[in-house]
C-alpha cells in the first residue's frame, strides 16, 4: 500500500476554486454552535441547560425500546438490509393510520414517503420545489435550521409578523400582494402552526382556514411543518391545516422525533402523487433509505398502540416543567414579555431593548452556567435582537427556578449600570 504525506513546502490544492457557488448561501447553524459551546463548558462544571430542542431522554421508555429492537432483530430478517427509499411499507401504512386517528387526515401509503427526519423532508421539499432567487414567506421568526436549509438553494426568506394567534394572515396578504407587485416569484409559505419553533405560539383555528384561502387566492402551496402537533398541553380547538386543505396544497411534514426520540431520525412526508413522485426520484439515489431498523422500532411502537401512552408521559412531564419556567419568568422577571405556550417545546423572552442577545448569552454561560439560545437568528428581517429562545423539555424541574433567576441577575447587572 503506498501512503502519501503533505510535507511542508509541497503545494496544496486551494480549495477555494472547487467549491460550487452554494458554499456563498452556507451560515453555521447558532443552535449547533451553541451546543458546542455547552458540552464544552459542561466538561469543567454542570451547566443547567434551557438550550436543547429535545425530548427528555429520561421520559422516554429507552427500557421498552431496547426488548422491542431485540425482539425486531430476530423475528424481521430484512432489518439489516435495505427498505424501499419511500420507506417499509407496513411503516407507511401505519402512518397513514396514525394521521387518521391521530390528525383527522384520510390518506393512503402510497401519499407517503418515510424520511430522515422532518429535516430531510424539508430539504428535500427545497431540492424539488425551490430555484435561486424564488421566495418562500414564513412567519417571523420561525425555524431557523429550515431557514438556513433553504437559504442553500439561494431563495430569499421573507417573514410575516406573528402575535399571540400566530402568523398574522391580514399582513401575509399584504405581503403577497407587495411581492407580487415586485414580480417576485413565491413559491411556498411555510408554517409551524402548532407549538412553532421558535416561539411556542399555535395559531387559532380562524387564522388556519384564512392561510388556506390566501394560499388558494394566490395559487401557493403550503409546507406543514407538525413537529410539535402532539405535545399539546392545554384544551385548544385546531386541527392540522392539512385536515382542513380542500384543495391538495398542503405539503405535510411529519416527524415522531418530539415525542419517541429525535435520535431515531424517523419522519415523512404527505403530499399530492405529483409531489410524492418527484419526492421519491431526488430521495433514491440522496440515501437509499431511512435508518431500517429505526423504521421497525416506530412501527412496532404503533403496532403495539404504545404512541398514546407515551405521548401523555411526555405530556405530563414537559407542561411540568413549562409551569415553573412560566411561575418562574413571572417571578424573577416580571416586567420582560415572554410568551406562553399552549404546545412545544419553547418560550420565547424579550431581554431589556438595550442588551444584544447573542452577547447575553455568551455572558450568561461563560459567568451564570446557564444555556439559552440567542433568537436573533430565528428572525428573516435582522431583528429580534434582544430575544432569547428557552427550552423547558429538557431541564431538570429541580432547575429550572434557580436557572430562571440566574437569568435575572445577568439581566440586573448588565441594565443597572445603564440605568445608573
Amino acid at each position: 500500500m503506498v501512503k502519501v504525506f503533505w510535507c511542508v513546502g509541497m503545494p496544496r490544492p486551494d480549495f477555494m476554486k472547487f467549491f460550487s457557488s452554494r458554499i456563498n448561501y452556507m451560515y453555521p447553524s447558532p443552535i449547533r454552535e451553541m451546543v458546542a459551546k455547552i458540552a464544552y463548558k459542561s466538561r469543567i462544571k454542570p451547566v443547567i441547560s434551557f438550550a436543547a430542542g429535545e425530548p427528555d431522554p429520561d421520559v422516554l421508555p429507552r427500557d421498552i425500546y431496547a426488548s422491542m429492537v431485540s425482539d425486531i432483530f430476530v423475528r424481521e430478517n430484512r432489518i439489516v438490509n435495505y427498505s424501499p427509499a419511500e420507506g417499509v411499507l407496513d411503516l407507511r401504512e401505519a402512518i397513514a393510520g396514525f394521521m387518521k386517528s391521530h390528525e383527522y387526515v384520510d390518506t393512503s401509503y402510497e401519499r407517503i414517503i418515510v424520511t430522515v427526519g422532518g429535516s430531510q423532508a424539508l430539504d428535500i421539499i427545497a431540492r424539488i420545489m425551490l430555484e435561486p432567487g424564488d421566495v418562500v414567506v414564513t412567519e417571523n421568526p420561525s425555524y431557523v435550521n429550515t431557514l438556513l436549509c433553504w437559504k442553500h438553494y439561494g431563495v430569499r426568506i421573507v417573514g410575516v409578523p406573528m402575535d399571540d394567534n400566530g402568523m398574522i394572515t391580514e399582513k401575509l396578504e399584504e405581503t403577497l400582494k407587495k411581492l407580487r407587485e415586485e414580480g417576485r416569484l413565491v413559491k411556498l409559505i411555510y408554517s409551524i402552526p402548532t407549538g412553532q419553533n421558535p416561539s411556542g405560539i399555535t395559531m387559532s383555528m380562524d387564522r388556519r382556514k384564512h392561510l388556506l384561502e390566501i394560499a388558494s387566492k394566490y395559487d401557493l402551496i403550503v409546507v406543514e411543518d407538525t413537529a410539535y402537533n402532539h405535545l399539546v398541553y392545554e384544551e385548544v380547538d385546531v386541527k392540522p391545516l392539512r385536515a382542513l386543505d380542500k384543495e391538495d396544497r398542503i405539503i405535510y411534514v411529519g416527524s415522531f422525533s418530539k415525542v419517541l426520540g429525535t435520535g431515531l431520525r424517523i419522519g415523512w412526508l404527505e403530499a399530492s402523487p405529483e409531489v410524492i413522485e418527484k419526492i421519491r426520484y431526488s430521495k433514491q439515489p440522496m440515501d437509499m433509505c431511512a435508518p431500517v431498523p429505526c423504521q421497525y422500532l416506530v412501527l412496532e411502537v404503533l403496532k403495539r398502540g404504545l404512541f398514546d401512552e407515551i405521548k401523555a408521559k411526555a405530556i405530563k412531564a414537559y407542561k411540568e416543567k413549562r409551569d415553573l419556567m412560566m411561575a418562574a419568568l413571572d417571578k424573577y422577571l416580571p416586567q420582560l414579555k415572554h410568551t406562553r405556550p399552549v404546545a412545544g417545546m419553547f418560550i420565547l423572552l424579550w431581554l431589556p431593548e438595550e442588551l444584544n442577545a447573542i452577547e447575553f448569552a455568551d455572558k450568561l454561560l461563560e459567568k451564570y452556567d446557564v444555556a439559552v439560545i440567542p433568537a436573533t437568528p430565528f428572525y428573516t428581517n435582522g431583528s429580534g435582537k434582544n430575544v432569547i429562545r428557552m427550552n423547558f423539555s429538557m431541564a431538570k424541574p429541580e432547575l429550572i427556578d434557580d436557572g430562571v433567576n440566574r437569568i435575572a441577575k445577568l439581566v440586573k447587572e448588565l441594565v443597572a449600570p445603564a440605568v445608573a
